[in-house]
């Protein structure tokens, strides 16, 4: 009964494996992206109204961050990495005019955490109308530079949304940090 199972599989993942080769052309070479990491409590935030209020009543903003994984090509002296990111907003209770700014930051690194460069990726949350939510998207390209005889591997990407002071304490207490 097992056996009858495993040649099904085995035939499935072979019909799928040709298909996808017959839609792709010509095999090309997977080249691994450096991995990309959010910080902690970097995914998300909340803004509130100005002055003292912290409760549901008192919510402008919420978003978090969302990022697929992207395409990479190498060459001797560089690495170009190009992925989506993507900022889903939710319009709170206190907001006024339907419009949020919200900053990205990316910045590249070694494995021992060295900084290669850093930037930020300024995006706008647009509430149109009655509308309660909103995703704002955008694609970054990284070109990375490198010697000939480091991989993709020796790199790490960190990408999360920039936070106030504030910002980063009320999400800390959130998550019980």
């Amino acid at each position: 009964m097992g056996i009858g199972k495993t040649a099904a599989r085995a035939a499935l993942l072979g019909a799928v494996g040709l298909a996808v080769a017959a839609c792709g052309g010509p095999p090309s070479q997977v080249i691994p992206c450096p991995a990309i990491r959010i910080p902690l409590d970097t995914e998300r935030v909340t803004r509130f109204a100005d002055g003292p209020g912290r409760d549901i009543t008192d919510v402008v903003m919420q978003a978090e961050i969302k990022f697929l994984s992207g395409e990479c090509s190498v060459d001797e002296d560089e690495i170009e990495m190009t992925f989506p990111v993507a900022i889903r907003g939710v319009r709170g209770p206190a907001d006024r005019d339907g419009i949020e700014k919200v900053d990205v930051f990316l910045a590249v690194t070694t494995r021992d955490r060295d900084v290669l460069q850093r930037r930020e990726l300024p995006m706008t949350l647009q509430f149109v109308g009655n509308r309660t939510s909103i995703v704002s998207s955008d694609f970054v390209t990284i070109q990375i530079p490198k010697r000939e005889d480091q991989s993709s591997k020796e790199f790490l990407v960190f990408l999360g949304l920039k936070l106030s002071k504030e910002e980063l304490e009320y999400n800390r207490s959130e998550s019980g940090r």
